[in-house]
């Protein structure tokens, strides 16, 4: 394992390229650049025309996939409509589709991985497709006339799908009215409530959903963690994603995967540790960047306060030194409030982090009695 490690910090230092960046650099997608690991994974399932097709035709009610044309596969539209406080709970993709009558229509895919369900999704939806339309209309030879758009949800958050499947459903209305009101309706997968079996007959399509099913669980079942791992086409760009959002995204250790990867995929396993390790690796990274850019923030406060305090007081007690440099970044905020209106060293380092109250002098925080003169 640890040749495995080694060999993948090479690879990722050498490619300069984050995961998702390197996706859309070397597989053309129907989108713009995802922004969690659910994106990606989702936007590599959907990436291939091949493999939108089963999707599509598994997912849209059966009335709507018999009008479809079997022989025009459906073409990927450039670009998103997810407002941009949205995009970190949703991602779309838009498909441009041939029916059996010559007319062509829009299939609007919306990923939905908010914790909780949003009663105003409907709407949302509904805005989406507006946005579609207006686009149409800028780019058409074909005047005002408007294409149909099937908006097909895909909710993998931890409840149940609870939101209303329409804008009229939303709309309380006398009877007398319905006549003037569109439903606007959506189509809206639970993966969670579908069986692992169920999700796709094509078993890179159910792969790709069942990581996106049992991503929130607590412990994942040998046989439901080989559907995953064995589903993709063996050295696919789709295989290493799947594989990568894996190892990021879900509650298993290394030898759980190791063992999965063993069964699925004997002439492969190897290779694809190495990509599991490149996840962690990265990962490690991205934390240890986080954790020390606050450590580096908080050092740089501390620094500051000490020559503030050396200016006001003069030179300062060793221990106050060490004091100042082991305090948390709420302590140092709060003597640094303090610093220029107490009216000596004991005041500012009495002050503690708290509920902000203020006295006639200025000062923020809570106070302590001095212990030991520090």
């Amino acid at each position: 394992m640890k040749e495995l490690v080694t060999a993948a910090h090479r690879r990722t230092h050498d490619e300069h390229c984050p995961p998702v960046a390197e996706y859309h650099r070397r597989e053309a997608g129907p989108v713009s650049l995802p922004t969690t690991p659910h994106d990606a994974l989702f936007r590599a399932l959907v990436a291939n025309p091949a493999r939108a097709g089963v999707l599509l035709a598994e997912y849209l009610p059966q009335q709507i996939a018999d009008l479809l044309d079997p022989a025009s596969p459906p073409e990927a539209v450039e670009g998103s409509f997810v407002d941009a406080d949205a995009a970190r709970t949703q991602c779309d993709a838009l498909f441009r589709v041939r029916l059996k009558s010559g007319h062509q229509a829009r299939i609007y895919v919306l990923l939905e991985h908010k914790s909780s369900v949003d009663a105003g999704t409907p709407l949302q939806i509904l805005k989406y497709m507006v946005n579609i339309w207006l686009r149409e209309i800028e780019g058409s030879t074909a005047g005002d006339r408007l294409p149909p758009i099937i908006p097909l949800v895909f909710y993998h958050g931890q409840g149940q799908w609870t939101a209303a499947r329409s804008v009229a459903e939303m709309i309380e209305a006398p009877a007398e009215l319905a006549p003037f009101l569109r439903e606007f309706a959506y189509v809206v997968h639970d993966l969670g409530e579908i069986a692992p079996l169920r999700l796709s007959r094509t078993p890179e399509v159910r792969a790709g959903l069942l990581a996106l099913k049992v991503v929130h669980a607590v412990a994942i079942p040998p046989d439901i963690l080989d559907q995953m791992t064995g589903g993709p086409v063996a050295g696919s760009k789709f295989e290493r994603h799947i594989v990568r959002y894996i190892a990021e995204r879900m509650n298993l250790t290394p030898a759980l995967l190791e063992a999965s990867l063993r069964r699925t995929k004997p002439d492969r396993w190897e290779a694809l540790m190495v990509t599991v390790a490149e996840a962690w690796i990265e990962q490690g990274r991205a934390e240890g960047i986080e954790k020390g850019l606050a450590q580096g923030i908080t050092t740089g406060q501390a620094g500051l306060l000490l020559r503030l305090l050396e200016l006001r007081f003069g030179e300062l007690p060793e221990t106050v030194g060490d004091r100042v440099r082991g305090a948390s970044a709420s302590e140092l905020e709060a003597w640094a409030g303090a610093v220029l209106v107490a009216e000596s060293l004991d005041e500012v380092l009495a002050v503690r982090p708290g509920p902000r109250v203020s006295d006639r002098r200025g000062f923020t925080g809570t106070r302590q009695k001095p212990l030991n003169g520090v």
